[in-house]
C-alpha cells in the first residue's frame, strides 16, 4: 500500500503542473513512515541500499500502475470548455459560479465517469439553476456541446450530494 501510494503521488505530480522528482517523493514517504511508526526521523542517504531499494520500488510500481491503466493517464478538465460554452450561450454572468462548481467537481469521481464536455455542461446547468438564468430548451442547448441530459442530471446530483456532506474535520494522525 505504501509503495502504491507513493507511486500514485509521483505519477499524479507528473501529469499536472507541478512535477516532483522521485527523490522528493521517496523522502516525504520515508519521513511519513518514520512518524507513523514512532521512529526517529533519520536522513535517508541517496547512496544507501535502502534508498536504492525504495527508488527501484517506486519505478517498478509506477510501471505497474501505467500498465494497469493501459498507459492512458490524461484527464481533460472541464474548465477549458466552460468559457466557450458560456460565450456561446451568451451568459457570461455564470462564469465564476460555473468555475467554482468545476473546481468542486474535482473532489468527486465525475472527471473519470464522464467526458469533460458533459461535466462542463453539468456545471453550467447547475450555475444557471442557482442564479435562475434560463438556457435555451428548443433545441436543447446541451446537444450543441456533445452532452446528454442524463449525464448533466447526474453531474448536478453528484454536486448536490457533495454540498450536503458535513464540513471536513481535521483528524490528527500522529500522536
Amino acid at each position: 500500500v505504501k509503495r502504491v501510494a507513493a507511486s500514485c503521488v509521483w505519477l499524479a505530480s507528473k501529469l499536472e503542473e507541478s512535477p516532483r522528482k522521485g527523490r522528493h517523493v521517496i523522502m516525504v514517504f520515508h519521513r511519513m513512515e518514520c512518524r507513523r511508526e514512532n521512529l526517529p526521523i533519520e536522513h535517508l542517504d541517496h547512496f544507501s541500499k535502502k534508498y536504492t531499494d525504495l527508488k527501484n520500488d517506486l519505478n517498478r510500481t509506477e510501471r505497474h500502475l501505467l500498465k494497469e491503466m493501459g498507459f492512458i493517464c490524461h484527464v481533460e478538465h472541464p474548465h477549458k470548455f466552460i468559457s466557450n460554452y458560456l460565450a456561446t450561450l451568451e451568459t457570461p454572468e455564470l462564469r465564476q459560479e460555473a468555475w467554482n462548481l468545476a473546481n468542486d467537481s474535482l473532489r468527486t469521481t465525475l472527471c473519470v465517469r464522464f467526458k469533460s464536455e458533459v461535466v462542463a455542461c453539468g456545471v453550467v446547468y447547475a450555475a444557471a439553476r442557482r442564479f435562475q438564468v434560463p438556457l435555451p430548451e428548443n433545441p436543447p442547448w446541451w446537444k450543441a456541446f456533445d452532452a446528454d441530459k442524463s449525464g448533466i442530471d447526474e453531474v448536478c446530483r453528484v454536486l448536490a450530494h457533495l454540498y450536503r456532506l458535513p464540513k471536513a474535520q481535521y483528524i490528527a494522525v500522529c500522536k
